[in-house]
């Protein structure tokens, strides 16, 4: 009896061999439906170069997983263990694909609003956030609907479309109606991209917000030159105007050394400041951060020690001050 049972799992068993190997139909496009496992690790020591003090911090230690389900449907999910020292839920939308080069996303993500702050932070360049990313964009993960459509013309268009709860990261509060976020994206020349946000609605504490922004990047395997501004204009609960701006330019070379361990070598340079004022405009933070990343990985961003030097020439908040930092990074 042992025999016969062995003898017909041996017969299943090349059966199901023979059929996953069998070449796919080319016609129909194959699809990974095994979910994807990633995360990343920043760790730092920071030196206040003025107050004679240091600290260690783990600042982001993410995880998430993404995947397909079928060829229409998708998914994301996202956490971090260590933001800023609390646990938050970042990505958990579900990702409806309809068409080609059309994407539907529901749930909760990033608003598409602004490239520095819509990059991963081990992608973000320097240890620390430019000011755009830090304070004029503060608050645009939230819960909603997004679309985005790809146009395929002489000049690629890219056209990204939401509407969100206003509410904030994972507070699905009830509204009177939704915040309204547009992102347009066109690349004329190659390496060369243009882009413009808009962002209307209101938040918890800005009532009548109004964004808009503009940005200008060249690219290509070694350099990066990207610059961004963006104004925030709201009411604040005393029912005051208030209009908040921030700006950078940013960039960085890679050199390609060749060699095991340190395989790329990219100096960073960034000068970014903030202001606010609804008539007369001032500038209440100013900064300069040089810096240089050694790789260890063949692309970017995957494993790094960053060291970073920032040089405060105006600043308003107390923690604003000059400091160095050494950050480790790593990505999985």
């Amino acid at each position: 009896m042992f025999r016969k049972v062995l003898f017909l799992l041996l017969i299943s068993t090349i059966s199901i061999s023979k059929l996953t190997a069998q070449k796919p139909d080319q016609t129909v496009p194959v699809i990974d439906y095994v979910p994807v496992i990633d995360g990343s690790v920043k760790a730092k020591a920071e030196f206040d170069l003025e107050g004679k003090k240091m600290r260690f911090e783990v600042r982001n230690a993410r995880f998430g997983a993404k995947g397909n389900i079928n060829k229409y449907f998708g998914y994301r999910v996202e956490v971090d263990l260590s933001d800023e020292g609390k646990i938050k839920m970042l990505d958990a939308y579900v990702k409806f694909t309809p068409v080609k080069n059309l994407d539907m996303y529901m749930g909760q993500r990033k608003v598409p609003f602004g490239t520095d702050y819509l990059r991963n932070p081990v992608e973000n360049i320097f240890a620390n956030r430019s000011f755009v990313a830090k304070y004029t964009n503060d608050g645009l993960r939230d819960i909603g609907f997004v679309v985005n459509y790809k146009f395929k013309f002489h000049i690629p268009f890219d056209i990204w479309i939401a509407a969100m709860n206003g509410t904030g990261n994972n507070n699905p509060q009830w509204i009177n109606r939704p915040n309204y976020s547009a992102r347009f994206i066109a690349e004329p020349l190659k390496n060369f991209r243009i882009v413009g946000n808009l962002y209307q609605g209101s938040t918890l504490f800005e009532n009548n917000l109004s964004m808009y922004g503009g940005e200008l990047r060249y690219q290509n395997r070694n350099l990066l030159i990207e610059t961004e501004y963006i104004h925030r204009h709201y009411t604040d609960t005393g029912y005051i105007a208030q209009d908040q701006f921030g700006f950078y330019i940013h960039s960085y070379y890679n050199f390609y050394t060749g060699a095991k361990m340190i395989q790329i070598v990219s100096p960073v340079l960034r000068w970014d400041f903030m202001g606010k004022g609804t008539e007369s405009k001032q500038i209440v933070a100013d900064r300069i951060t040089a810096g240089i990343n050694f790789g260890f990985a063949p692309n970017p961003f995957k494993a790094e020690i960053r060291l970073n030097y920032e040089k405060y020439l105006k600043k308003y908040f107390p923690a604003h001050f000059d400091r160095f930092t050494i950050e480790f990074i790593a990505r999985f």
